[in-house]
């Protein structure tokens, strides 16, 4: 009991209701920088004491709501605007402008609260003398102590609200999840775009509402989603869903330019045949069977040759076969279709797609 009792007041004297301890006749009082008391030459009387300990309470609450204050306006003002331009500069100076400044400016919040303290208690009491704060478990006031007890303490809803939000940040993306695979698109989005408000840098909840948008036919929207999606995520990963949404709502000779411009821009050469294979199949979609029989011509011919690809060939000698029959040759077909069975028995082929918008 004796080592719960002693935890318990150690709690006591790192909370704001521990302000002051009386030692050989003298009163230390607490400052707003911890480690800083203030002794006065006499014990001083409980009235005196309670009224300072109900000023160093609020002067504990204005502290705390500037410092929490500071750190949003910090986070809003300067992360979250500036932080893709953050993330390329050298580590040493995002250091300085991520943590060393803060922290300096959090410093001053604290000094000048202490001085404005400090400056209370000159008035209130009188002169003091400026010594360290070292209290101890002997130098606790019983009854200062017994009332801790008896106090509300607004810190634990303070730790409940910080809970709901960290719960809130983790778990929002889970629920978006679940609300995307029961098909709940106009929920998810607006969900989403309540938590972007807040944490408008997660590439994952950027990419959940793109997609609620995408089943929603607001392409355009889906886009813009996407793109943010790959630029707090420094990656082109989204690259070949916006492709897959810009070809609901672009002309044809907009969305082959669009093909174009992919394929000649990567300079990966595995990911740059994906997206000929997705130009293939847009094409077919068009009934461009010559442009896109060269195309499944080309990547097949690669895939013969042994070379690395990144798109299923059994999907390609379907569309091929498809291809085919389309332009009257059957036993093309019929051929193309056999390759693509034997290489995938349990295929629906009918259902398969290389050019798709994912779900994340």
């Amino acid at each position: 009991m004796d080592i719960i009792k002693n935890f318990r007041k150690n709690v006591f004297m790192n909370s704001p209701y521990f302000n002051f301890y009386n030692v050989k006749g003298n009163t230390v009082l607490r400052g707003i920088l911890k480690e800083i008391g203030y002794r006065y030459a006499i014990e001083l009387p409980q009235e005196k004491l309670t009224e300072v300990n109900k000023t160093y309470r609020k002067m504990n609450t204005i502290l705390n709501s500037l410092v929490a204050v500071e750190l949003i306006l910090y986070i809003y003002l300067v992360i979250f605007p500036f932080f893709t331009e953050f993330m390329k500069m050298p580590v040493i100076a995002v250091v300085i402008l991520l943590s060393l400044i803060p922290l300096m400016c959090l410093y001053l919040t604290y000094i000048i609260v202490n001085y404005i303290y400090e400056s209370y208690l000159a008035k209130y009491i009188g002169t003091f003398q400026k010594v360290k704060f070292q209290p101890d478990l002997s130098k606790i006031d019983e009854a200062q102590y017994e009332q801790y007890k008896k106090t509300s303490r607004k810190s634990s809803y303070l730790m409940a609200l910080i809970a709901l939000i960290f719960f809130g940040y983790v778990c929002t993306p889970l629920i978006l999840n679940f609300m995307l695979d029961a098909g709940k698109y106009k929920g998810a989005s607006n969900l989403a775009s309540a938590y972007l408000t807040f944490v408008p840098i997660n590439p994952e909840v950027y990419a959940q509402r793109a997609y609620a948008k995408y089943k929603l036919e607001d392409f355009k929207s889906a886009v813009s989603d996407f793109e943010k999606a790959n630029k707090y995520s420094f990656s082109d990963s989204f690259d070949n869903d916006i492709l897959g949404v810009k070809t609901n709502y672009l002309d044809k000779a907009q969305m082959l330019k669009e093909f174009e411009n992919a394929i000649n821009s990567e300079e990966d050469k595995v990911v740059r045949t994906y997206i000929m294979a997705e130009k293939a199949e847009y094409l077919l979609r068009q009934k461009e069977y010559k442009a896109a029989l060269d195309i499944y011509n080309t990547l097949l011919g690669a895939y013969r040759k042994g070379e690395k690809v990144s798109y299923p060939a059994e999907v390609v000698y379907y569309y091929r076969s498809l291809i085919k029959n389309a332009s009257g040759d059957a036993a093309g077909a019929k051929a193309d279709y056999a390759v693509a069975s034997r290489m995938c028995p349990e295929c629906e082929f009918s259902k398969m797609q290389i050019l798709k918008v994912r779900k994340p």
